[in-house]
Protein backbone atom coordinates (compact mmCIF):
# COMPACT_ATOMS: atom_id res chain seq x y z
CA UNK A 1 0.00 0.00 0.00
CA UNK A 2 1.43 3.92 -1.44
CA UNK A 3 0.82 5.84 1.08
CA UNK A 4 0.81 9.73 0.22
CA UNK A 5 0.93 13.33 2.15
CA UNK A 6 -1.54 15.85 1.11
CA UNK A 7 -0.83 19.41 1.63
CA UNK A 8 -3.23 22.49 0.95
CA UNK A 9 -1.89 25.13 -0.88
CA UNK A 10 -3.84 28.74 0.07
CA UNK A 11 -2.85 31.92 -0.94
CA UNK A 12 0.80 30.88 -2.43
CA UNK A 13 1.49 29.00 0.98
CA UNK A 14 1.34 25.47 1.02
CA UNK A 15 0.86 23.55 4.28
CA UNK A 16 1.00 19.84 5.28
CA UNK A 17 -2.70 18.63 5.67
CA UNK A 18 -2.18 15.01 6.26
CA UNK A 19 0.31 12.41 6.78
CA UNK A 20 -0.19 8.33 5.68
CA UNK A 21 -2.97 8.98 3.45
CA UNK A 22 -4.11 5.60 2.05
CA UNK A 23 -6.89 6.58 -0.21
CA UNK A 24 -8.58 9.97 -1.85
CA UNK A 25 -11.92 9.85 -3.00
CA UNK A 26 -12.44 12.98 -5.54
CA UNK A 27 -15.91 14.32 -5.77
CA UNK A 28 -17.31 17.64 -7.27
CA UNK A 29 -17.49 19.22 -3.65
CA UNK A 30 -14.30 18.23 -2.38
CA UNK A 31 -12.10 15.91 -1.85
CA UNK A 32 -12.64 12.68 1.12
CA UNK A 33 -9.12 11.73 2.65
CA UNK A 34 -8.91 7.91 4.28
CA UNK A 35 -6.40 6.63 6.72
CA UNK A 36 -6.15 3.66 8.33
CA UNK A 37 -7.37 3.78 11.97
CA UNK A 38 -8.67 7.25 11.68
CA UNK A 39 -11.75 9.02 10.53
CA UNK A 40 -12.42 10.30 7.59
CA UNK A 41 -11.49 13.77 6.77
CA UNK A 42 -13.42 15.97 3.95
CA UNK A 43 -11.49 18.99 2.64
CA UNK A 44 -13.53 21.67 -0.02
CA UNK A 45 -10.51 21.41 -2.36
CA UNK A 46 -9.82 20.17 -5.81
CA UNK A 47 -6.48 18.53 -6.74
CA UNK A 48 -4.26 20.85 -8.10
CA UNK A 49 -0.23 18.46 -8.53
CA UNK A 50 0.16 15.21 -7.98
CA UNK A 51 3.99 14.25 -7.46
CA UNK A 52 4.54 10.48 -7.57
CA UNK A 53 7.93 10.65 -7.02
CA UNK A 54 7.79 12.20 -3.84
CA UNK A 55 4.10 10.47 -2.96
CA UNK A 56 2.59 13.67 -2.32
CA UNK A 57 -0.55 15.46 -3.65
CA UNK A 58 -1.37 19.20 -3.09
CA UNK A 59 -5.13 20.56 -3.14
CA UNK A 60 -6.53 23.88 -3.62
CA UNK A 61 -9.62 25.34 -2.06
CA UNK A 62 -12.57 25.43 -3.74
CA UNK A 63 -14.25 28.94 -4.04
CA UNK A 64 -16.71 29.23 -1.13
CA UNK A 65 -20.16 30.55 -2.37
CA UNK A 66 -22.51 31.98 -0.10
CA UNK A 67 -26.21 32.32 -0.15
CA UNK A 68 -28.30 33.08 -3.36
CA UNK A 69 -28.22 37.02 -2.84
CA UNK A 70 -25.13 37.35 -4.81
CA UNK A 71 -27.29 36.68 -8.10
CA UNK A 72 -29.05 40.23 -7.74
CA UNK A 73 -25.73 42.00 -6.84
CA UNK A 74 -24.09 40.64 -9.96
CA UNK A 75 -24.28 43.74 -11.84
CA UNK A 76 -21.77 44.76 -14.81
CA UNK A 77 -18.48 46.44 -13.63
CA UNK A 78 -16.73 48.45 -15.86
CA UNK A 79 -14.06 50.21 -13.13
CA UNK A 80 -11.48 48.62 -10.97
CA UNK A 81 -9.10 49.44 -8.47
CA UNK A 82 -5.61 48.60 -8.74
CA UNK A 83 -5.42 45.79 -5.77
CA UNK A 84 -4.40 42.51 -6.96
CA UNK A 85 -6.69 39.59 -8.11
CA UNK A 86 -5.07 36.38 -7.06
CA UNK A 87 -3.91 33.45 -8.86
CA UNK A 88 -6.37 31.67 -7.11
CA UNK A 89 -9.31 33.61 -7.18
CA UNK A 90 -8.72 33.56 -11.00
CA UNK A 91 -8.92 29.73 -10.36
CA UNK A 92 -11.53 29.63 -7.95
CA UNK A 93 -13.23 31.32 -11.02
CA UNK A 94 -12.36 28.80 -13.75
CA UNK A 95 -13.46 25.86 -11.22
CA UNK A 96 -17.14 27.67 -11.39
CA UNK A 97 -16.56 27.96 -15.23
CA UNK A 98 -16.22 24.30 -15.65
CA UNK A 99 -18.91 23.35 -13.26
CA UNK A 100 -21.33 24.37 -15.68
CA UNK A 101 -23.64 22.15 -17.81
CA UNK A 102 -21.92 20.73 -21.48
CA UNK A 103 -24.21 19.25 -23.89
CA UNK A 104 -23.23 15.86 -24.14
CA UNK A 105 -20.41 16.54 -21.68
CA UNK A 106 -18.53 17.74 -24.15
CA UNK A 107 -17.12 20.67 -22.11
CA UNK A 108 -15.66 22.49 -25.45
CA UNK A 109 -14.36 25.43 -23.76
CA UNK A 110 -10.64 26.84 -23.51
CA UNK A 111 -10.11 29.87 -21.16
CA UNK A 112 -7.06 32.57 -21.66
CA UNK A 113 -5.81 34.39 -18.39
CA UNK A 114 -4.20 37.52 -19.96
CA UNK A 115 -2.60 39.84 -16.68
CA UNK A 116 0.15 41.33 -19.17
CA UNK A 117 -0.80 44.86 -19.63
CA UNK A 118 0.20 45.48 -23.31
CA UNK A 119 -2.25 42.65 -24.00
CA UNK A 120 -5.12 44.38 -21.79
CA UNK A 121 -4.46 47.51 -23.35
CA UNK A 122 -4.93 45.80 -27.15
CA UNK A 123 -8.05 44.19 -26.22
CA UNK A 124 -9.29 47.13 -24.83
CA UNK A 125 -8.80 48.47 -28.12
CA UNK A 126 -11.41 45.48 -29.92
CA UNK A 127 -14.43 47.93 -29.72
CA UNK A 128 -15.99 50.46 -28.45
CA UNK A 129 -17.11 48.26 -25.20
CA UNK A 130 -14.26 47.07 -24.50
CA UNK A 131 -12.15 49.72 -23.55
CA UNK A 132 -12.76 48.58 -19.36
CA UNK A 133 -10.19 45.58 -20.72
CA UNK A 134 -7.21 48.08 -20.36
CA UNK A 135 -7.83 49.08 -16.29
CA UNK A 136 -8.89 45.55 -15.35
CA UNK A 137 -6.14 43.66 -13.58
CA UNK A 138 -7.15 40.34 -15.50
CA UNK A 139 -9.08 39.49 -18.49
CA UNK A 140 -10.25 36.14 -19.28
CA UNK A 141 -11.31 34.70 -23.22
CA UNK A 142 -12.94 32.51 -23.26
CA UNK A 143 -13.17 30.20 -26.44
CA UNK A 144 -15.11 27.21 -27.81
CA UNK A 145 -14.55 24.81 -30.21
CA UNK A 146 -17.45 24.07 -32.36
CA UNK A 147 -15.71 20.93 -33.92
CA UNK A 148 -15.98 19.68 -30.67
CA UNK A 149 -19.83 20.40 -30.31
CA UNK A 150 -22.59 22.26 -31.95
CA UNK A 151 -23.75 23.70 -29.05
CA UNK A 152 -20.07 25.23 -27.67
CA UNK A 153 -22.02 28.47 -27.83
CA UNK A 154 -24.54 27.58 -25.39
CA UNK A 155 -21.57 26.17 -23.27
CA UNK A 156 -19.47 28.84 -23.53
CA UNK A 157 -22.56 30.88 -22.21
CA UNK A 158 -22.53 28.79 -19.39
CA UNK A 159 -18.99 28.67 -18.39
CA UNK A 160 -19.16 32.69 -18.60
CA UNK A 161 -22.48 33.28 -16.35
CA UNK A 162 -20.80 30.73 -13.81
CA UNK A 163 -17.91 32.64 -13.38
CA UNK A 164 -19.85 36.49 -13.43
CA UNK A 165 -21.84 35.03 -10.52
CA UNK A 166 -18.69 33.46 -8.70
CA UNK A 167 -16.97 36.73 -8.96
CA UNK A 168 -19.88 38.63 -7.11
CA UNK A 169 -19.90 35.74 -4.75
CA UNK A 170 -16.01 36.72 -3.90
CA UNK A 171 -16.62 41.00 -3.95
CA UNK A 172 -14.55 41.04 -7.63
CA UNK A 173 -16.47 42.60 -10.32
CA UNK A 174 -16.57 41.69 -13.77
CA UNK A 175 -18.66 42.61 -17.26
CA UNK A 176 -19.35 40.41 -20.25
CA UNK A 177 -17.29 41.98 -23.20
CA UNK A 178 -19.06 40.37 -26.31
CA UNK A 179 -16.94 39.30 -29.40
CA UNK A 180 -19.00 36.62 -31.14
CA UNK A 181 -20.50 36.92 -33.64
CA UNK A 182 -18.20 39.81 -35.05
CA UNK A 183 -15.99 38.13 -37.26
CA UNK A 184 -13.41 41.27 -37.44
CA UNK A 185 -13.99 41.60 -33.01
CA UNK A 186 -12.64 37.70 -33.52
CA UNK A 187 -9.82 38.81 -35.97
CA UNK A 188 -8.61 40.87 -33.79
CA UNK A 189 -8.13 39.12 -30.08
CA UNK A 190 -7.48 36.08 -32.42
CA UNK A 191 -3.75 37.61 -33.11
CA UNK A 192 -3.28 39.06 -30.13
CA UNK A 193 -3.87 36.15 -27.83
CA UNK A 194 -2.36 33.81 -30.78
CA UNK A 195 -5.55 31.64 -30.98
CA UNK A 196 -6.32 28.66 -32.68
CA UNK A 197 -8.07 29.23 -36.05
CA UNK A 198 -10.51 26.24 -35.19
CA UNK A 199 -11.47 28.13 -32.14
CA UNK A 200 -14.28 30.48 -31.58
CA UNK A 201 -13.69 33.43 -29.14
CA UNK A 202 -17.41 34.20 -27.64
CA UNK A 203 -16.52 37.05 -25.47
CA UNK A 204 -14.00 38.94 -23.05
CA UNK A 205 -14.36 38.97 -19.37
CA UNK A 206 -12.33 41.61 -17.32
CA UNK A 207 -12.02 41.05 -13.87
CA UNK A 208 -11.12 42.99 -11.06
CA UNK A 209 -11.76 44.63 -7.15
CA UNK A 210 -15.08 47.18 -8.07
CA UNK A 211 -14.37 50.96 -8.55
CA UNK A 212 -17.51 51.90 -8.47
CA UNK A 213 -21.26 50.06 -6.70
CA UNK A 214 -24.04 49.38 -8.03
CA UNK A 215 -27.18 48.07 -6.19
CA UNK A 216 -28.31 44.93 -6.22
CA UNK A 217 -31.52 44.15 -8.45
CA UNK A 218 -34.14 41.94 -10.46
CA UNK A 219 -35.60 43.12 -13.71
CA UNK A 220 -38.32 40.11 -13.47
CA UNK A 221 -41.43 41.39 -15.59
CA UNK A 222 -44.70 39.44 -14.86
CA UNK A 223 -45.61 39.76 -18.54
CA UNK A 224 -42.97 37.92 -19.79
CA UNK A 225 -44.07 35.04 -18.00
CA UNK A 226 -46.62 32.78 -19.50
CA UNK A 227 -48.05 29.36 -18.45
CA UNK A 228 -48.66 26.07 -20.27
CA UNK A 229 -48.88 28.02 -23.35
CA UNK A 230 -47.73 31.49 -25.07
CA UNK A 231 -49.93 34.51 -24.34
CA UNK A 232 -51.57 32.90 -21.55
CA UNK A 233 -51.92 34.44 -18.19
CA UNK A 234 -51.27 32.68 -14.91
Amino acid sequence: MCEITVYLEKDGVKEKLMEDVTRIEIKPDGVTLHKTFEPLQKVRATVHEINSLAHTITLRPLLTVPTLDWIMKRRSIRKYTDETVTDEEIEGLLQMAMAAPSANDVRPWAFVVVRDLAKRQALAETHTWSTMCAQAPVVIGVLGDPSASDHWNEDCSAATENMLLAATAIDLGSVWVAIYPRQEREAWVRQILNIPANLRVLCLLPVGHPAESKPPRTRYEESKVHHEAFGSSA
